[in-house]
């Protein structure tokens, strides 16, 4: 019965700039957006995580790090499948100059044929993310396979209270950016990868999405204690707010 939890790296330095980070080092997190980011942590609905995996860029490892001072996780690891987009020649360049470019009309309406200049395509960073996301089902799958099994085991009389519970479902948690999560999104709804674009995930937003029925459920998405106050719009995170 996996549950994982979609969070976007909180408000960045280049989201306040309007520049297309990419995988660009060293952008971090504002303070404005670590205050953000932990007044929407305290509203999560589950703190014990079995699983974090976190993309490399240094603003998702930095809001990994604030999400485990407010959560009780079992396992970290880094997630390569996870990390940003490769932007290729946009990477840097301001959105306000990107949707004056012939390519902004493809972005936007046929994202499943979009490869940036120099960069990745959408499809195939959609399709490493979603991959991303079956092994963790898997691997949390397995894991409440191994409880289930320990939990049906005759205990002694002085250790056998748990004996006979339903196992509770494993939770993970994957720190990622806007477009990942917008496709992870996507591809749980079912939804085809050209209309993605019409998903908003606000930086320092959570999403979750519920794996334990025949097909994934969405239960919240692109939650923010900041709200409007924050993203201006709601929800956030439309084509209008730039890694």
């Amino acid at each position: 019965m996996p549950v994982i939890v979609l969070l976007r790296h909180g408000l960045s330095s280049a989201n306040t700039a309007g520049i297309l980070a990419g995988r660009t080092p060293g952008v971090s997190l504002t303070e404005d957006g670590t205050r953000a980011l932990e007044a929407t942590l305290r509203m999560l609905p589950h703190t014990s995580f079995a699983r974090l995996i976190h993309s490399p860029l240094l603003r998702c490892v930095q809001t990994a790090e604030i999400a485990q001072t407010h959560i009780e996780v079992t396992e970290t690891r880094i997630g390569e499948e996870f990390v940003e987009l490769d932007y290729g020649d946009w990477t840097g360049r301001s959105l306000a100059d990107l949707v004056t470019t012939p390519d902004w009309e493809t972005v936007s309406r046929r994202a499943s044929a979009m490869r940036f200049p120099a960069g990745e395509a959408i499809a195939e960073a959609a399709d490493r993310a979603v991959s991303g996301v079956r092994f963790l089902v898997g691997e949390l799958r397995e894991l409440e396979r191994l409880e289930q099994e320990a939990a049906q085991r005759p205990e002694p009389p002085s250790e056998s209270s748990a004996a006979g519970e339903k196992p509770k479902p494993a939770w993970g948690m994957i720190v990622s950016h806007g477009d990942i999560i917008k496709a992870i999104i996507a591809e749980a709804l079912g939804m085809p990868l050209d209309d993605f674009q019409r998903l908003a995930v606000a930086p320092g937003s959570f999403t979750i999405i519920d794996y334990s029925g025949p097909f994934p459920v969405l239960t919240a998405m692109s939650v923010t204690a900041a709200g409007l106050a924050e993203a201006g719009v709601p929800g956030g995170g439309g084509l209008s707010d730039p890694e």
